[in-house]
């Protein structure tokens, strides 16, 4: 791929996903080379490569400053010791079959000694490809040991924001309650939670949903650690939102 090929715009640049069903609508889509979980795509026009899905529901246009990371995804195993995927089943992932990753939010310890309690390990079938900031990937390799975040929301409201539907504007509200009896409203999936002083650790569902009171965005996470897809690891770590 030449930098003057990446530069010709075209009209699967304003994509950022399609259809697998669609892909024979768009000839400039070629195939590449098998990948992990998937096959690699390049458009003969732009240059820009596509991944798509073993399961091949969609393929997704690999975003520019995530190509080198998806990359590496690709090319290198990612796991993790049974001492650090035991600490993660008893901490529990919600699985997100449209990403076909369980996300667990945790905190890590990495092999340079940075502790983050804002992360977020996914064991995952999918590459970077977009909406990550480069400098928040990282890979099972870098984790040194995982423990449970103060930050990271208890796994049946985790559960509860994935499964609510939209209801509104694409917010699908669901209604939490912290230890002194404050009502909150999550609009979005949660899975960490830091506002004004109060951490995820202390929020437990409200028996009763008042919508739309003190809504709260979800939590960005400081980091995210991807593993590689494994056999029964569904059993292993999630807890499965409703279809």
């Amino acid at each position: 791929m030449t930098d003057r090929l990446m530069e010709r715009p075209c009209r699967t640049c304003k994509l950022d996903s399609i259809e697998a069903k669609l892909l024979a609508e768009f000839p400039e889509l070629r195939p590449v080379e098998p990948w992990k979980f998937g096959h690699l795509y390049q458009c003969s026009r732009c240059g820009r490569r596509w991944f798509l899905h073993e399961h091949q529901r969609r393929i997704s246009r690999i975003h520019d400053d995530l190509l080198t990371l998806a990359i590496h995804w690709n090319q290198h195993l990612l796991s993790v010791d049974e001492k650090t995927l035991n600490t993660l089943a008893n901490i529990g992932g919600v699985a997100d079959y449209y990403r076909d990753q369980i996300a667990i939010p945790c905190t890590v310890n990495d092999v340079s000694g940075n502790i983050h309690e804002k992360a977020i390990v996914l064991v995952s079938r999918q590459p970077p490809y977009f909406w990550y900031k480069p400098q928040m990937v990282h890979w099972a390799d870098a984790i040194s040991s995982v423990a449970a975040s103060p930050f990271a929301l208890p796994l049946e409201v985790r559960k509860a924001t994935a499964e609510k539907r939209d209801e509104s504007m694409g917010f699908a509200p669901v209604g939490i309650v912290e230890k002194q009896g404050n009502e909150y409203t999550l609009v979005s999936v949660s899975r960490l939670f830091d506002w004004h002083r109060i951490r995820g650790e202390e929020i437990r569902l409200s028996g009763r949903q008042k919508k739309w009171r003190k809504r709260v965005m979800a939590e960005p996470a400081e980091a995210f650690y991807f593993i590689d897809w494994f056999d029964q690891c569904q059993e292993l770590l999630a807890s499965h939102p409703k279809t």
